[in-house]
């Protein structure tokens, strides 16, 4: 039972492997690190299946890469119906794309609606609507065992920017204070460090930030 993170570097985000029979994959990155990321998932998955690829939102630094790795790993692509759109057109300006000075490959989409649940066998991750760093931003939270991975909704102590297409500070902070209510003990958010045995602190931190 385990959440593997491989580290986001340059302007990859974070990517997560979360373990058990049916394991998935969260976030893509760019993609520029396509090997990397396929060798460090084969070495937490072994030969089994991914059974899906969750894209936490729809900025190319999350789902650049989600094309390839789809076809390499055979697992279908998941995201929020507010955002999944820009992704499945491989739309430059749709996901920001051109913010990096790159194009977009687009991929087909399963569409999400937020309360689906995504069981590994070794979790349970619901999927919960979290706008504001973009209208489609998604968070999966194990209530069992106290694990949030939050995209780019809360880091370890700070937020997501708001500034971008579809980004909305008023539902920014709506989410940030439904996450921080449900009181999670370990935060793996889409950039930076992880915050282990202290998530709802530093959410707490986040939360007073956006209230200044």
């Amino acid at each position: 039972m385990a959440v593997h993170m491989l580290a986001g570097a340059g302007y990859d985000c974070n990517v997560y492997i979360i373990t058990g029979d049916r394991p998935i994959v969260v976030d893509a990155g760019t993609g520029e690190r396509h090997a990397r990321t396929l060798e460090r998932i084969g070495k937490v998955v072994g030969d089994g299946p991914v059974q899906a690829i969750v894209l936490t939102h729809r900025h190319y630094d999350h789902v650049g890469g989600a094309a390839a790795l789809s076809k390499a790993l055979g697992a279908p692509v998941f995201a929020h119906e507010a955002d999944a759109v820009p992704v499945r057109e491989g739309s430059a300006k749709g996901t920001e794309a051109l913010m990096f000075g790159q194009r977009m490959n687009g991929i087909e989409v399963q569409n999400l609606k937020g309360n689906e649940v995504f069981s590994t066998g070794d979790h349970e991750l619901r999927v919960m609507h979290t706008p504001g760093h973009s209208a489609g931003g998604i968070s999966l939270y194990d209530q069992e065992h106290g694990i949030l991975i939050s995209g780019d909704t809360v880091f370890a102590g700070g937020v997501g920017r708001w500034d971008l297409a579809t980004g909305n500070l008023k539902e920014l902070t709506a989410s940030v204070r439904s996450l921080l209510a449900l009181g999670p003990r370990d935060l793996y958010p889409g950039h930076g460090p992880c915050a282990l045995g202290d998530a709802t602190d530093q959410i707490r931190d986040a939360m007073r930030y956006l209230e200044e």
